[in-house]
């Protein structure tokens, strides 16, 4: 099975959640949607271009985590978002492999997953160090072709 294949050392999730926002909600919604639990997330507080009050919300996942994650997402993510980060995986990754996801917040609170640049959750997977690093986006092109 080629999701086998791709492995993941970590993945980062960050967010921002408004002043407006209800960050029990929004939790809730990321530990229903993403499976993540609400406590593995901190919050620090801080403030948004025009003075508003914002939170910071992070969250780390092991290795085992990330890889169910990326699975999970690509699962879920409708088949025209999968077809733009297949045709694009360049724009979602870097040269030490990681792979960047934003996700639409709004329609995690909604109980579903898209892409989006706008108001995202941001993922970060961090890949396993291999000694050839180009070889990332195939196993991310191949991540993607199994959960269709």
């Amino acid at each position: 099975m080629p999701e086998g294949n791709v492995k993941f050392s970590a993945a980062e999730l960050n967010l921002v959640l408004h002043a407006t926002e209800d960050e029990e909600k929004v939790l809730k919604s990321i530990q229903d949607v993403l499976l993540i639990p609400a406590e593995r997330f901190s919050s620090q507080p801080s403030e948004g271009h025009y003075k508003n009050k914002i939170s910071l919300l992070k969250a780390v996942l092991s290795s085992q985590e990330a890889s169910d994650l990326a699975l999970r997402i690509m699962s879920l993510l409708n088949s025209i978002d999968r077809d733009q980060l297949s045709r694009n995986l360049h724009e979602y990754s870097d040269e030490r492999g990681n792979l960047y996801l934003r996700l639409d917040k709004q329609r995690v609170c909604q109980g579903k997953v898209s892409l989006s640049e706008i108001d995202a959750i941001r993922i970060r997977f961090k890949p396993v160090k291999r000694f050839k690093p180009s070889s990332s986006i195939e196993n991310y092109r191949g991540l993607l072709s199994s959960t269709e």
